[in-house]
């Protein structure tokens, strides 16, 4: 329980481990090229749940709604882990890097039983295909109403002309 206790009383400082560009040998090449990735890798996971959200906003009626706010969650936490990769090149803040990876192990493992649960209701919606099918029917039965209307039109002013004879 101690180590539990001490761990958390320090898990911003960074005694005990030297910055990941003195953990073995980094060329600078090497090192950039990590560090440029999991930015980028970073800046993707935190601007796909922004897409979400817009996405959400506009669309009221999305189904799971409680999955996409999940989602959102792990991705940024997965982002988080990338970003604090980054941070361990000059700040090697290790403990807090076990943290973010408990808090995304934690929200990845509950999106995961979420999905479990929600998966035979989602396989029970229509796909996009029978939507384009129902779509394309209707379409069909409004211009079939449309050239009715129109024959009765026709025939309503043929049926006044020989009443007014």
């Amino acid at each position: 329980m101690n180590e539990v206790s001490e761990f958390f009383a320090k898990v911003f400082q960074t005694t005990g481990f030297p910055p990941r560009w003195h953990c073995g040998e980094w060329s600078n090449f090497h090192g950039w090229l990590y560090i440029g990735s999991d930015v980028a890798i970073w800046l993707a996971y935190f601007i796909i749940p922004v897409i979400l959200i817009m996405f959400i906003q506009k669309r009221r009626d999305v189904p799971f709604l409680p999955v996409f706010w999940l989602f959102g969650g792990f991705i940024i936490l997965c982002g988080t882990t990338h970003i604090v990769d980054v941070i361990l090149f000059w700040a090697p803040v290790y403990r807090l890097s076990a943290m973010v990876r408990f808090a995304t192990a934690l929200i990845s493992m509950f999106t995961v039983f979420q999905l479990i649960k929600i998966v035979p209701d989602a396989l029970s919606l229509k796909s996009a295909g029978a939507f384009d099918a129902e779509k394309a029917r209707r379409l069909d039965a409004e211009r079939d109403l449309e050239a009715a209307h129109a024959e009765i039109e026709t025939l309503r002013r043929e049926l006044g002309k020989v009443g007014q004879r």
